[in-house]
């Protein structure tokens, strides 16, 4: 991956595309097939969210890894890996706190 600077914007940008696709999903799933708040946590809706959480983390994750291995020579080229791979970081650790709830928490209630 060579760094430039759209790295600098595309790692949070598909980081807020998912989360508004996470909870706009969540709650079109709790208004047409809620389930039932007795089961807690352990519902099909949490461990989707789970599921496309953990997918999402390893793909930012990835990106992160490619980033931090792309320094080049140039200053400017060094800077732009760098922070694309805080960036990346920082996406895939929110996407991981973000989906924390699913766990502990009953969707729809």
């Amino acid at each position: 991956m060579k760094p430039n600077a759209r790295h600098l914007v595309v790692g949070l940008t598909l980081w807020f595309a998912w989360f508004c696709a996470t909870y706009g999903g969540l709650a079109v799933a709790c208004a047409v097939v809620p389930p039932s708040p007795a089961q807690g946590a352990w519902t099909w809706l949490n461990a989707t969210v789970l599921l496309l959480a953990a997918a999402v983390t390893a793909a930012f994750g990835l990106a992160a890894w490619a980033s931090a291995r792309a320094q080049a020579a140039g200053t400017r080229q060094r800077f732009l890996a760098s922070a694309g791979t805080a960036l990346y970081a920082t996406a895939a650790l929110s996407t991981a706190v973000v989906a924390l709830p699913a766990v502990l928490l009953a969707p729809c209630v």
